[in-house]
């Protein structure tokens, strides 16, 4: 069994047509939701350093980098464009890919897109065809790959973002096997480095990869014909207990987008729940009437984000502890509140440290509990589930156009916003997404 080769030739022969219009409005929603993030991340200090490192290496003017008037080379742009667009930590995610599904392949896909001209029709069809690969990759390594301490949107990314350029480029099959074989042998990427830099890196090298794979795989360039299942393959090597058989199962039946989930917290999405809980506590008592907090969540988010004493705000979207205190205090969790300054602050610290955070097996992935001890003796619960808050399809998509907004409009001209947002909504029927970059440059 050929289980690269059967990814790809069910990726070729999968048509726009074929595709559920459900599918087809989460993928609007995950463009919208990608543009407004990198936006928010394009002039962000390590946008700013991979700019400079784009300059010293030169290369032809190809395609743009978001939330700037320039261009660079296509394969600096997908680095630089899917880097700024995790810098915030505040991109979509899946459970099945246990990662971040569009930040690897969107950037990818659009610096292609844009020098080849292509279509929103043909960039849709791309783009849900490499999410569907990475997350069905993703669930067949669940949950050995991630406790290992591999970063699933960096090793699992580059797959996705492989098929989606080589969907775009038109490779049959053969060709597309040798592009993902390609993005595969340069898996990498590691949960030590979260917190810092080099975590929104990942998402850009996964894109950059994945680009350079389907590049090579169009003229020729050969590899492995089964790099996910083969016997030295990446499911064996990454992942000893891997179920390859779930790749293919019901291909074209269900997509995986459909459970694709947009953060509303400028932070770890393991913090949600806990932010969404203390939120709940909040609108009922005075933070300067707490005495005790005691945080339940499922293991793996301290795992992920159980920084006690973050010292930085990027180390602050990695703090359950933080997070529950800044939602406890503030109310507000968006990027403006993960400062260094305010994850410092005395009144902040102090919340801090009345917080105890302790892991439940009982828990879900998306469930905390808190218990908060009044200063009267009094005690208070909450419980969250992040799926539930996203249920609601209309507030979901209100709130994801407001996220965008919040960022497009703090640097684009009057007006941009707005026609971003149609493009989006019409993408289609476009002829040309290089137009959509160009409505990205301030």
């Amino acid at each position: 069994m050929n289980m690269t080769r059967e990814l790809c030739d069910a990726i070729e022969r999968t048509t726009f047509e074929q595709i559920p219009t459900d599918a087809i409005a989460e993928a609007k929603l995950c463009l919208l939701d990608w543009l407004g993030v990198t936006l928010g991340g394009a002039h962000e200090p390590l946008t700013k350093i991979l700019m400079e490192i784009g300059d010293l290496v030169g290369g032809e003017k190809q395609s743009s980098i978001v939330g700037h008037a320039r261009k660079t080379s296509i394969l600096n742009a997908a680095l630089i464009n899917g880097s700024a667009s995790h810098a915030l930590d505040f991109d979509d995610v899946h459970f099945q890919m246990m990662g971040h599904p569009t930040v690897p392949v969107m950037p990818a896909l659009l610096s292609l897109a844009e020098v080849r001209k292509s279509s929103g029709r043909d960039v849709l069809t791309a783009f849900l065809l490499g999410f569907e690969a990475e997350c069905r990759i993703g669930s067949s390594v669940f949950p050995f790959h991630y406790q290992q301490g591999w970063h699933a949107t960096s090793t699992i990314g580059r797959f996705g973002a492989a098929a989606a350029c080589s969907k775009l480029l038109g490779l049959d099959a053969a060709r597309m096997s040798f592009g993902l074989g390609v993005a595969g042998t340069q898996a990498a990427g590691l949960k030590q480095v979260f917190g810092t830099m080099s975590k929104p890196f990942h998402a850009g090298k996964a894109a950059m990869d994945g680009l350079l794979a389907a590049l090579l795989a169009e003229k020729g360039f050969t590899c492995s014909e089964d790099i996910i299942a083969g016997e030295g393959g990446f499911c064996k090597v990454l992942s000893p207990d891997a179920n390859p058989e779930l790749i293919m199962q019901d291909f074209g039946k269900t997509y995986a987008i459909g459970n694709v989930m947009f953060k509303r917290h400028a932070s770890c999405f393991e913090t949600h729940p806990t932010i969404d809980a203390a939120l709940d506590i909040r609108s009922k008592v005075r933070a300067d009437d707490i005495a005790e907090v005691r945080v339940s969540a499922v293991p793996v988010a301290l795992e992920i984000a159980g920084k006690t004493e973050p010292s930085t705000g990027l180390e602050g979207k990695f703090s359950l502890a933080y997070c529950a205190a800044l939602a406890l205090v503030d109310g507000e969790t968006g990027e403006d509140r993960f400062s260094d300054e305010n994850v410092l602050s005395d009144q902040l610290v102090a919340m801090r440290k009345k917080i105890t955070v302790t892991p439940d097996e009982q828990l879900g992935l998306t469930q905390a509990e808190i218990t908060v001890r009044m200063r009267d003796g009094r005690q208070l619960k909450s419980s969250a589930d992040t799926l539930e808050s996203g249920s609601n399809k209309e507030k979901r998509k209100a709130d994801l156009v407001r996220k965008f907004r919040s960022f497009a409009e703090r640097l684009l001209p009057p007006g941009r916003a707005d026609a971003i947002i149609r493009f989006v909504e019409n993408m289609e029927a476009q002829k040309n997404v290089a137009k959509l970059l160009a409505l990205c440059r301030p």
